[in-house]
């Protein structure tokens, strides 16, 4: 088990960076309009948990070698478009996979797909890993352009393979190795 590096990655709209204490602000803003799909899987909805949650929560997996969680941050706007990490990290084949959602607000902007290329670079160029992959559904348009978009390659299909509200749906399978930069 490896731990991830604290990155802060520089794209052409976004920083990409770790969550800490002074973020309380922007997280309880997001959360007052209901924006939670725009925080990392296992975001309070509760404004009163997001102290606890920046000050532990949110870094978990970085402590236990398995992913780290960052936010999109826009420059412009100073303000949190979504978020994007890597997870299920195999340190045996040195692979991850990366997992993003971006503010409803905010989709179709090219955000996702800026974040995703850009910790894609970071996390194979500096050998964090060798394979960066992602699955999205594939009646999901959006998600399967995102990861075109941001160089990623179709490798197959998991049939049935993701649950949602409404059943079952296949999921895509996309990766970029680093030999492939």
């Amino acid at each position: 088990m490896s731990p991830f590096p604290s990155p802060v990655i520089r794209a052409e709209r976004l920083d990409l960076r770790e969550y800490a204490a002074g973020d309380a602000g922007l997280v309880r803003g997001l959360l007052a309009v209901g924006a939670l799909e725009a925080l990392p899987p296992g975001a309070p909805s509760d404004l009163t948990d997001v102290a606890g949650w920046l000050a532990d929560g949110v870094h978990r997996a970085q402590r236990e070698g398995t992913g780290v969680h960052l936010m999109m941050l826009d420059r412009a706007t100073g303000q949190i478009v979504g978020s994007i990490g890597l997870f299920h990290a195999d340190w045996e084949v040195r692979s991850a996979e990366i997992g993003y959602g971006v503010r409803s607000g905010e989709r179709g902007n090219g955000y996702a797909s800026e974040a995703l290329g850009a910790v894609a670079r970071w996390a194979l160029a500096e050998g964090v890993v060798q394979r960066a992959w992602l699955t999205a559904n594939t009646d999901n348009l959006a998600s399967v352009r995102v990861a075109e978009k941001a160089g990623f390659r179709r490798e197959g299909t998991l049939r049935r393979a993701g649950l949602e509200d409404d059943g079952l749906h296949d999921l895509a399978v996309f990766s970029l190795l680093d030999d492939e930069l």
